[in-house]
Protein backbone atom coordinates (compact mmCIF):
# COMPACT_ATOMS: atom_id res chain seq x y z
CA UNK A 1 0.00 0.00 0.00
CA UNK A 2 1.45 3.44 -1.40
CA UNK A 3 1.95 5.62 1.80
CA UNK A 4 -0.15 9.15 1.08
CA UNK A 5 2.09 12.23 0.66
CA UNK A 6 2.35 14.63 3.46
CA UNK A 7 0.58 18.25 2.16
CA UNK A 8 3.30 20.69 1.98
CA UNK A 9 2.77 23.73 4.02
CA UNK A 10 3.52 26.42 1.47
CA UNK A 11 3.72 26.29 -2.41
CA UNK A 12 5.80 29.34 -3.44
CA UNK A 13 7.53 31.78 -1.71
CA UNK A 14 7.93 35.50 -4.44
CA UNK A 15 9.28 38.65 -4.38
CA UNK A 16 7.03 41.63 -5.58
CA UNK A 17 7.94 44.81 -6.66
CA UNK A 18 9.74 47.14 -9.23
CA UNK A 19 10.87 44.83 -11.94
CA UNK A 20 12.60 45.10 -15.62
CA UNK A 21 8.87 45.00 -17.26
CA UNK A 22 7.54 47.42 -14.66
CA UNK A 23 5.54 49.99 -16.44
CA UNK A 24 4.19 53.10 -15.30
CA UNK A 25 0.40 52.60 -14.53
CA UNK A 26 -0.06 56.09 -17.11
CA UNK A 27 1.79 57.94 -18.97
CA UNK A 28 1.83 60.92 -16.25
CA UNK A 29 3.32 58.03 -13.82
CA UNK A 30 -0.24 58.66 -11.38
CA UNK A 31 -1.73 55.78 -10.05
CA UNK A 32 -5.01 54.12 -11.63
CA UNK A 33 -4.87 57.05 -14.19
CA UNK A 34 -6.32 59.79 -11.73
CA UNK A 35 -4.15 62.89 -12.03
CA UNK A 36 -3.79 63.65 -8.13
CA UNK A 37 -3.63 67.70 -7.05
CA UNK A 38 -0.02 68.17 -5.57
CA UNK A 39 -0.32 69.92 -2.10
CA UNK A 40 -0.36 74.05 -2.19
CA UNK A 41 3.16 74.51 -0.67
CA UNK A 42 3.42 78.53 -0.86
CA UNK A 43 1.41 81.30 -1.02
CA UNK A 44 2.15 84.99 -1.70
CA UNK A 45 -0.12 88.20 -2.66
CA UNK A 46 1.03 90.32 -5.68
CA UNK A 47 0.16 93.97 -5.91
CA UNK A 48 -0.64 94.53 -10.04
CA UNK A 49 -1.97 97.68 -10.27
CA UNK A 50 2.28 98.42 -8.97
CA UNK A 51 3.62 96.11 -12.08
CA UNK A 52 3.81 93.16 -10.23
CA UNK A 53 3.38 89.69 -12.07
CA UNK A 54 2.48 86.34 -11.15
CA UNK A 55 5.84 84.67 -9.76
CA UNK A 56 7.10 81.75 -11.69
CA UNK A 57 5.43 78.29 -10.81
CA UNK A 58 2.29 80.11 -9.22
CA UNK A 59 -1.01 80.41 -10.28
CA UNK A 60 -2.67 83.41 -9.80
CA UNK A 61 -6.76 83.28 -8.03
CA UNK A 62 -7.99 85.50 -10.40
CA UNK A 63 -12.36 84.78 -9.76
CA UNK A 64 -13.96 84.37 -7.11
CA UNK A 65 -16.55 81.27 -7.11
CA UNK A 66 -19.21 82.84 -9.12
CA UNK A 67 -16.82 83.88 -11.72
CA UNK A 68 -16.66 88.04 -9.89
CA UNK A 69 -13.24 89.64 -9.80
CA UNK A 70 -11.01 88.13 -6.79
CA UNK A 71 -8.89 91.59 -5.98
CA UNK A 72 -8.16 91.77 -2.29
CA UNK A 73 -7.76 95.24 -2.26
CA UNK A 74 -11.16 96.50 -3.82
CA UNK A 75 -12.52 98.61 -0.99
CA UNK A 76 -9.26 100.64 -0.50
CA UNK A 77 -8.94 104.16 -2.28
CA UNK A 78 -5.76 103.34 -3.18
CA UNK A 79 -6.54 100.33 -4.50
CA UNK A 80 -3.61 98.56 -5.82
CA UNK A 81 -5.02 95.27 -7.31
CA UNK A 82 -3.69 92.54 -4.82
CA UNK A 83 -4.54 89.23 -5.60
CA UNK A 84 -3.72 85.19 -4.23
CA UNK A 85 -1.31 83.56 -5.66
CA UNK A 86 -0.76 79.75 -4.72
CA UNK A 87 2.31 77.17 -5.69
CA UNK A 88 1.98 73.16 -5.74
CA UNK A 89 4.65 70.82 -5.39
CA UNK A 90 6.35 68.48 -3.13
CA UNK A 91 9.87 70.19 -2.39
CA UNK A 92 8.59 71.49 0.99
CA UNK A 93 5.85 69.89 3.64
CA UNK A 94 2.18 70.81 2.75
CA UNK A 95 0.02 74.12 4.01
CA UNK A 96 -2.02 72.50 6.37
CA UNK A 97 -4.24 76.03 7.61
CA UNK A 98 -5.04 79.11 6.30
CA UNK A 99 -5.83 82.48 8.58
CA UNK A 100 -6.39 85.63 8.36
CA UNK A 101 -4.13 88.30 10.78
CA UNK A 102 -5.85 91.68 11.86
CA UNK A 103 -1.97 93.52 13.44
CA UNK A 104 -2.72 94.76 16.55
CA UNK A 105 -6.06 92.64 17.55
CA UNK A 106 -4.49 89.51 16.59
CA UNK A 107 -2.22 87.50 18.37
CA UNK A 108 0.22 85.39 15.86
CA UNK A 109 0.00 81.98 17.07
CA UNK A 110 2.82 79.66 17.30
CA UNK A 111 3.93 77.73 14.25
CA UNK A 112 2.06 80.26 11.86
CA UNK A 113 4.10 82.25 8.89
CA UNK A 114 2.70 85.83 8.27
CA UNK A 115 2.42 87.28 4.32
CA UNK A 116 4.15 90.48 5.39
CA UNK A 117 6.05 91.66 1.93
CA UNK A 118 4.44 90.69 -1.43
CA UNK A 119 8.05 88.79 -3.71
CA UNK A 120 8.77 92.06 -4.94
CA UNK A 121 9.76 93.09 -1.58
CA UNK A 122 6.32 95.71 -1.16
CA UNK A 123 4.06 95.45 1.48
CA UNK A 124 1.52 92.69 1.21
CA UNK A 125 -1.34 94.19 3.79
CA UNK A 126 -5.06 93.80 2.54
CA UNK A 127 -5.53 97.62 4.02
CA UNK A 128 -4.53 101.35 4.01
CA UNK A 129 -2.83 101.05 7.30
CA UNK A 130 -3.89 104.35 8.28
CA UNK A 131 -3.59 105.86 11.58
CA UNK A 132 -7.25 104.63 12.98
CA UNK A 133 -7.21 101.00 10.86
CA UNK A 134 -5.44 97.71 11.43
CA UNK A 135 -3.50 96.24 9.08
CA UNK A 136 -4.37 93.03 7.84
CA UNK A 137 -2.25 90.04 6.37
CA UNK A 138 -2.77 86.59 5.04
CA UNK A 139 -1.04 83.63 6.96
CA UNK A 140 -0.16 80.05 7.02
CA UNK A 141 0.76 76.94 8.98
CA UNK A 142 2.95 74.04 7.28
CA UNK A 143 3.26 70.73 8.24
CA UNK A 144 6.26 69.92 10.03
CA UNK A 145 9.29 68.27 7.94
CA UNK A 146 8.99 64.99 10.57
CA UNK A 147 5.52 64.66 9.91
CA UNK A 148 4.46 61.19 8.88
CA UNK A 149 3.47 60.83 5.32
CA UNK A 150 0.49 61.10 3.35
CA UNK A 151 -1.10 63.58 5.65
CA UNK A 152 -3.84 66.52 5.19
CA UNK A 153 -2.79 69.25 3.20
CA UNK A 154 -4.01 72.02 1.47
CA UNK A 155 -5.00 71.23 -2.25
CA UNK A 156 -7.89 73.84 -2.92
CA UNK A 157 -7.87 77.98 -2.41
CA UNK A 158 -10.70 79.80 -3.54
CA UNK A 159 -12.39 83.19 -2.52
CA UNK A 160 -15.91 83.90 -2.20
CA UNK A 161 -18.60 87.02 -2.03
CA UNK A 162 -21.43 85.78 0.44
CA UNK A 163 -23.70 89.14 -0.51
CA UNK A 164 -23.23 87.64 -4.45
CA UNK A 165 -24.95 84.25 -2.90
CA UNK A 166 -21.41 82.44 -2.65
CA UNK A 167 -21.04 79.78 -0.02
CA UNK A 168 -17.92 77.81 0.36
CA UNK A 169 -18.21 73.95 -1.38
CA UNK A 170 -19.25 70.86 0.68
CA UNK A 171 -15.59 69.76 2.88
CA UNK A 172 -14.21 73.37 2.35
CA UNK A 173 -12.93 75.33 5.41
CA UNK A 174 -14.07 78.79 5.52
CA UNK A 175 -11.52 81.57 7.66
CA UNK A 176 -14.50 83.83 9.32
CA UNK A 177 -12.49 87.07 8.82
CA UNK A 178 -13.50 89.71 5.91
CA UNK A 179 -10.77 90.26 3.84
CA UNK A 180 -12.20 93.53 2.49
CA UNK A 181 -11.51 96.07 5.20
CA UNK A 182 -12.05 99.23 3.37
CA UNK A 183 -14.84 101.60 3.36
CA UNK A 184 -17.06 100.07 0.38
CA UNK A 185 -16.98 96.98 -1.37
CA UNK A 186 -18.43 93.24 -0.97
CA UNK A 187 -17.14 91.58 1.99
CA UNK A 188 -14.76 88.96 0.93
CA UNK A 189 -13.88 85.48 2.47
CA UNK A 190 -10.89 82.97 1.94
CA UNK A 191 -11.89 78.72 2.04
CA UNK A 192 -9.76 76.27 1.05
CA UNK A 193 -10.08 72.28 1.05
CA UNK A 194 -7.84 69.74 2.82
CA UNK A 195 -7.38 66.16 1.32
CA UNK A 196 -4.58 63.91 1.93
CA UNK A 197 -1.25 65.15 0.46
CA UNK A 198 0.51 62.39 -1.13
CA UNK A 199 4.68 61.77 -0.82
CA UNK A 200 6.38 62.49 -3.86
CA UNK A 201 5.57 59.54 -6.28
CA UNK A 202 6.28 57.83 -9.24
CA UNK A 203 3.60 55.09 -10.11
CA UNK A 204 4.45 51.41 -11.89
CA UNK A 205 2.21 48.22 -12.10
CA UNK A 206 4.00 45.58 -9.63
CA UNK A 207 6.47 42.88 -11.28
CA UNK A 208 7.96 39.55 -10.19
CA UNK A 209 11.40 40.27 -8.75
CA UNK A 210 12.29 36.72 -7.19
CA UNK A 211 10.24 33.18 -6.86
CA UNK A 212 10.75 30.16 -5.28
CA UNK A 213 11.17 27.55 -6.41
CA UNK A 214 11.83 28.91 -10.00
CA UNK A 215 10.31 26.05 -11.56
CA UNK A 216 6.15 25.89 -11.47
CA UNK A 217 4.65 22.84 -9.63
CA UNK A 218 3.25 20.46 -11.98
CA UNK A 219 -0.06 20.52 -10.07
CA UNK A 220 0.05 24.23 -9.39
CA UNK A 221 1.60 26.83 -12.20
CA UNK A 222 2.27 30.10 -10.13
CA UNK A 223 -0.16 32.36 -11.74
CA UNK A 224 1.12 35.85 -13.68
CA UNK A 225 -1.07 38.25 -11.70
CA UNK A 226 0.41 37.36 -8.43
CA UNK A 227 2.70 40.44 -7.79
CA UNK A 228 -0.62 42.56 -8.75
CA UNK A 229 -2.33 40.93 -5.74
CA UNK A 230 1.24 41.67 -3.65
CA UNK A 231 0.88 45.50 -4.48
CA UNK A 232 -2.69 46.32 -5.62
CA UNK A 233 -1.78 49.67 -5.86
CA UNK A 234 1.25 49.35 -7.77
CA UNK A 235 4.91 49.98 -6.72
CA UNK A 236 5.57 53.70 -5.57
CA UNK A 237 9.02 55.43 -5.98
CA UNK A 238 8.87 57.83 -3.08
CA UNK A 239 10.86 61.46 -1.86
CA UNK A 240 10.12 61.37 1.51
CA UNK A 241 12.38 64.14 3.89
CA UNK A 242 15.02 62.90 5.87
CA UNK A 243 13.47 63.02 8.92
CA UNK A 244 10.34 61.28 8.07
CA UNK A 245 9.09 58.79 10.36
CA UNK A 246 9.70 54.93 10.22
CA UNK A 247 6.96 53.53 8.01
CA UNK A 248 5.87 49.84 9.22
CA UNK A 249 5.30 47.19 6.80
CA UNK A 250 1.74 46.20 6.14
CA UNK A 251 0.13 42.63 5.93
CA UNK A 252 -2.47 41.38 3.28
CA UNK A 253 -4.08 38.48 2.29
CA UNK A 254 -6.07 37.67 -1.18
CA UNK A 255 -7.57 34.28 -2.43
CA UNK A 256 -6.67 33.14 -5.70
CA UNK A 257 -8.55 30.13 -7.80
CA UNK A 258 -6.05 27.65 -9.19
CA UNK A 259 -6.80 26.20 -12.62
CA UNK A 260 -8.22 23.32 -11.12
CA UNK A 261 -10.83 25.05 -9.33
CA UNK A 262 -8.83 25.13 -5.63
CA UNK A 263 -8.56 27.64 -3.02
CA UNK A 264 -5.10 29.13 -3.19
CA UNK A 265 -4.07 31.38 -0.25
CA UNK A 266 -1.82 34.30 -0.15
CA UNK A 267 -0.19 36.76 2.63
CA UNK A 268 1.78 39.35 1.88
CA UNK A 269 3.84 42.25 3.77
CA UNK A 270 4.25 45.72 2.00
CA UNK A 271 7.58 47.89 2.95
CA UNK A 272 10.19 50.53 1.89
CA UNK A 273 13.80 49.82 1.49
CA UNK A 274 16.13 52.83 -0.32
CA UNK A 275 15.83 53.48 -3.88
CA UNK A 276 19.34 54.64 -5.43
CA UNK A 277 18.89 58.51 -6.99
CA UNK A 278 21.61 57.21 -9.94
CA UNK A 279 18.45 54.89 -11.47
CA UNK A 280 16.71 58.19 -12.10
CA UNK A 281 16.36 60.13 -14.91
CA UNK A 282 16.07 63.61 -14.83
CA UNK A 283 12.63 63.74 -15.50
CA UNK A 284 11.56 61.32 -12.68
CA UNK A 285 13.81 63.76 -9.94
CA UNK A 286 12.02 66.80 -11.06
CA UNK A 287 9.17 64.94 -10.41
CA UNK A 288 10.13 62.96 -7.33
CA UNK A 289 11.14 67.05 -5.88
CA UNK A 290 14.95 65.82 -6.17
CA UNK A 291 15.87 68.42 -8.75
CA UNK A 292 14.59 72.19 -8.54
CA UNK A 293 11.69 72.84 -11.22
CA UNK A 294 13.22 76.19 -11.74
CA UNK A 295 17.36 75.75 -12.05
CA UNK A 296 17.56 72.13 -11.76
CA UNK A 297 19.66 71.97 -8.50
CA UNK A 298 19.83 68.80 -6.45
CA UNK A 299 17.68 69.21 -3.36
CA UNK A 300 19.63 66.93 -0.69
CA UNK A 301 17.93 66.67 1.95
CA UNK A 302 15.49 63.96 0.97
CA UNK A 303 15.44 60.29 0.33
CA UNK A 304 14.27 57.79 -2.07
CA UNK A 305 12.45 55.24 -1.24
CA UNK A 306 10.95 51.99 -3.09
CA UNK A 307 7.60 49.91 -1.96
CA UNK A 308 7.79 46.06 -2.10
CA UNK A 309 6.30 42.92 -1.02
CA UNK A 310 7.20 39.46 -0.18
CA UNK A 311 4.56 37.24 -0.43
CA UNK A 312 3.52 33.18 0.32
CA UNK A 313 1.01 31.34 -1.61
CA UNK A 314 -0.78 27.84 0.17
CA UNK A 315 -3.35 26.28 -0.55
CA UNK A 316 -3.88 26.46 3.49
CA UNK A 317 -5.46 29.56 5.31
CA UNK A 318 -2.61 29.27 8.18
CA UNK A 319 -2.83 33.53 7.91
CA UNK A 320 -1.82 33.79 11.23
CA UNK A 321 1.66 31.64 10.99
CA UNK A 322 2.50 33.25 7.67
CA UNK A 323 2.38 36.71 9.01
CA UNK A 324 5.10 35.88 11.68
CA UNK A 325 7.13 33.66 8.99
CA UNK A 326 7.53 37.36 6.36
CA UNK A 327 7.51 39.16 9.54
CA UNK A 328 11.06 37.50 10.57
CA UNK A 329 11.92 37.00 6.62
CA UNK A 330 11.62 41.12 6.72
CA UNK A 331 13.69 41.94 9.47
CA UNK A 332 16.35 39.24 9.01
CA UNK A 333 16.89 40.84 5.95
CA UNK A 334 17.42 44.37 7.58
CA UNK A 335 19.86 43.35 9.98
CA UNK A 336 22.78 41.31 10.32
CA UNK A 337 25.16 40.31 9.35
CA UNK A 338 23.69 36.36 9.95
CA UNK A 339 25.78 33.37 9.39
CA UNK A 340 23.19 31.86 7.44
CA UNK A 341 21.57 33.02 4.30
CA UNK A 342 17.95 34.23 3.80
CA UNK A 343 17.37 31.68 1.51
CA UNK A 344 18.18 29.17 3.93
CA UNK A 345 15.54 29.88 6.19
CA UNK A 346 12.96 30.26 3.63
CA UNK A 347 13.65 27.15 2.05
CA UNK A 348 13.86 25.19 5.55
CA UNK A 349 10.43 26.97 6.32
CA UNK A 350 8.93 25.87 2.67
CA UNK A 351 10.45 21.87 2.58
CA UNK A 352 11.31 20.93 6.42
CA UNK A 353 8.73 22.27 8.27
CA UNK A 354 5.89 19.26 9.15
CA UNK A 355 2.27 19.56 8.00
CA UNK A 356 0.35 19.32 11.23
CA UNK A 357 -1.60 16.13 11.59
CA UNK A 358 -4.15 14.60 13.93
CA UNK A 359 -0.93 13.00 16.10
CA UNK A 360 0.89 15.90 15.96
CA UNK A 361 -1.16 18.86 16.01
CA UNK A 362 0.60 21.65 16.68
CA UNK A 363 4.30 22.46 15.22
CA UNK A 364 6.95 24.40 17.20
CA UNK A 365 9.46 26.58 14.52
CA UNK A 366 12.19 27.86 16.05
CA UNK A 367 13.50 30.98 14.70
CA UNK A 368 16.06 33.98 15.90
CA UNK A 369 15.35 35.89 18.22
CA UNK A 370 15.58 39.71 15.89
CA UNK A 371 14.36 42.43 18.67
Amino acid sequence: MTEERCPQLVDYFVVAGLSGDSSPLDEEGQQRGVRALQPVTDLAVIARGLGEDVPEGFTCIEKTQAGHPAELSAGLLNNTHMFLCYRRGHDKPPLVELGVLYEGKDPVRSGWQVIETTPYSRSASLSSGGPTMHRTFLMFRRAPDSQALNTLGITEISLLMPSKGETAPHTYCRVDKNLNTGMWGPALYLCYKRSVAKANALVYEAGLIRRYPEEDLESFPLPDSVPVFCLPMGVTVESWPLNTKYQLPIFSTFVLTSASGDKVYGAAIQFYEAYPRESLSERQCVRLGLLSVVDRRPITNRSVQVKKSICVLSHWPFFSVFQKFLTFIYRYSISGPHVLPLEKHISSFMHNVPFPSAQRPRILVQVIDLR
